[in-house]
């Protein structure tokens, strides 16, 4: 499974979702390209969210095996977002929803390959 870089540490398997996905989002504005990049450390998400032209940094999210979950803020030409995502990686695909005080927002995407 491409998502997981399985390495053991005292006895412990650890599960890193590291990766950049090239995403589309559903928001209130219409649909969105964008690009997330996830860092796992030992289960502690943080990454960045690229979409509508800005930089959207996120920090102490969790994952669990192939699930994540995290909270941040999308900045927009009307001001901030403020969200919670949660979803799930299969293979190369990503699938998420965000919750938002406008409603959801669905997130799809692929792995970027290097």
């Amino acid at each position: 499974m491409p998502f997981c870089a399985l390495s053991e540490a005292k006895g412990m398997v650890i599960i890193m979702n590291n990766g950049a996905f090239k995403i589309t989002l559903s928001t209130p504005m219409g649909l969105q390209s964008g690009i997330v990049h996830f860092i796992d450390d030992n289960g502690v998400l943080s990454g960045s969210l690229r979409a509508m032209g800005n930089e959207n940094p996120f920090a102490n999210g969790r994952t669990n095996g192939s699930s994540f979950e995290f909270t941040g803020s999308l900045k927009t030409l009307f001001g901030k977002i403020d969200y919670t995502a949660r979803g799930a990686v299969t293979g190369d695909t990503l699938q998420a929803t965000a919750v938002t005080k406008f409603g959801l927002m669905q997130i799809n995407g692929n792995r970027v390959k290097n």
